[in-house]
């Protein structure tokens, strides 16, 4: 149906513009001060608000000369998309308007684009803009008029902007503020305003903290029309399937089927360690038993070593993962307490004369630094390779899986979704050890109220997750997710040999 320019795009009851039907109580509201969109990814959201702003514009234009419509978007590319949405309802009403970017450079923080809709109301022409910002507590400052906060679980300082917002839209009933955002885990603003029991097809409810909320998931979405495709196939497939085929399943849940995330919970659950214990081998102390070595000497996949470096408070744990297809099996397994760096070598040396040893993963932060670096000197930089526990990497394809748009993360949040996904995948089989499971379930995913996140575990008597981190570097060193070009290369330094166990230690290198 086409519509007149100053005609709003809803007449009485019925929408000019086609929408689902979890879209139309969010379109149709036109009193409500707070409305939050609690939605699935990619079912129409920016669209949804889009079309309510334009038509927002409309109906404040029969009474006002002038009407502002403020957005604040997490990310440029976010604000551009919204941007070109409302310019595409513009044009498919055929109303007078101009869009533009008027950033001065392409800065984030710079960003400011622009749709301005002119109309003719009794003879006189009036105009509303929809602007589009860098979202922070600074421009929230700054608007007067409704306001959209879009992905606002993904806003760096969403408290801050909230406050910053609150006391505007409270000193004019006039203003209206919509809400939107996918999940981003419980320690944000987003989760704070619309957490609580409610349908999941759109109908609107009242959440815990008292405002009007609108929840969507994809499955709901699929039920109303929502097609979902296989990104490989490309052939249509339901919720459910595609859930099946995702990496990261508390990812999948989050962005689609709108569960929050708690970020401070042991990435792996006793659940998921219990099903990977399937290994029957038996963990050595300070060396390795004659069984072990000619276990892994009959080996017939290839060899990959993990050695998470420890000396006095920390163990040295040293896992040795055997890869058959996607299968990596723990075939050897050695805790190292107290033992100097020169012994621990020796036993590592063991295990890179096997014939099926491909690659060893060290931890060499501090510590480890120098056993790195006596190790490459015996077996070669394309086979003994450290990583630098404190280093960041390009993100991973599972990390992007979640919804970061980061271009870097930290080297232990790599590694450890790395490992996550194998155990998830059933693809990984580990010894039935007591100390193991409890290590396991040591390391925290911790999101920050900003979004920054970090791997952190508990320490006690037992360690810092040292077998976590083992297992962690062998799956590394194994090479599923991350090339030989993501490790780091200590360079050789030269010294007379018989050095490693006569020189001085100190600040993780030798002297």
């Amino acid at each position: 149906m086409e519509a007149t320019p100053g005609t709003p795009l809803a007449g009485p009851g019925v929408a000019l513009i086609k929408f689902r039907t979890y879209q139309m109580p969010v379109f149709m509201d036109r009193s409500t001060g707070i409305v939050v969109l609690h939605w699935s990814r990619q079912i129409g959201k920016s669209f949804t608000l889009a079309a309510w702003a334009v038509d927002r514009l409309l109906s404040q234009l029969q009474k006002y000369d002038t009407w502002l419509i403020t957005v604040l978007s997490n990310s440029r590319d976010n604000g551009a998309e919204f941007n070109l949405k409302a310019a595409e309802v513009c044009t498919k009403m055929g109303l007078a308007m101009v869009s533009e970017d008027t950033s001065p450079d392409l800065e984030y923080a710079n960003m400011r684009m622009e749709v301005r809709i002119t109309v003719k109301v009794n003879g006189r022409e009036r105009i509303g803009r929809i602007k589009v910002l860098a979202a922070n507590p600074r421009t929230a400052r700054g608007f007067s008029g409704d306001l959209i906060l879009d992905e606002f679980a993904y806003h760096e300082d969403s408290a801050a902007i909230w406050e910053a917002a609150e006391p505007i839209l409270s000193s004019n009933p006039e203003f209206l503020c919509r809400i939107s955002s996918t999940g981003n885990g419980k320690h944000n603003m987003f989760y704070r305003m619309c957490a609580g029991d409610g349908p999941n097809d759109g109908t609107p409810f009242i959440s815990a903290s008292g405002f009007k909320v609108c929840r969507v998931t994809r499955t709901e979405a699929h039920r109303m029309g929502v097609k979902v495709y296989d990104p490989n196939t490309r052939r249509p497939i339901t919720p459910a399937e595609a859930r099946a085929k995702s990496l990261d399943k508390r990812a999948y849940d989050q962005n689609y089927e709108c569960q929050f995330n708690d970020e401070n919970m042991a990435l792996l659950t006793h659940d998921l360690i219990s099903a990977a214990e399937r290994s029957l081998i038996v963990i050595d102390e300070q060396r390795w038993s004659a069984v072990s070595l000619a276990r892994m000497f009959r080996a017939k996949g290839d060899l990959y070593v993990g050695n998470d470096i420890g000396r006095n408070r920390d163990l040295s744990v040293v896992t040795v993962i055997e890869k058959i297809g996607h299968l990596k099996r723990v075939i050897g397994m050695l805790r190292m307490s107290g033992m100097r760096l020169p012994a621990q070598k020796d036993q590592l040396a063991l295990i890179c004369k096997l014939p099926k040893f491909r690659s060893y993963a060290g931890d060499m932060t501090g510590l480890g630094l120098g056993l790195v670096e006596f190790l490459q000197e015996d077996f070669g930089t394309y086979r003994i390779r450290g990583v630098n526990f404190s280093s960041t990497e390009p993100t991973s394809d599972l990390i992007r899986a979640e919804g970061r748009k980061a271009e870097t993360a930290k080297v232990t949040e790599i590694m450890a979704t790395d490992m996550l996904h194998c155990f998830e995948e059933r693809s990984i089989e580990i010894p039935n050890d007591q100390e193991l499971r409890d290590d396991l379930v040591k390391p925290e995913k911790i999101t920050s109220p900003g979004g920054k996140v970090c791997i952190a575990a508990t320490r006690d008597e037992a360690g810092h997750a040292d077998h976590f981190w083992s297992i962690a570097l062998a799956i590394r060193a194994a090479g599923d997710n991350s090339g030989p070009a993501t490790f780091s290369r200590v360079q050789v330094v030269q010294r007379p040999a018989g050095n490693l166990g006569m020189g001085k230690f100190k600040s993780g290198v030798f002297l």
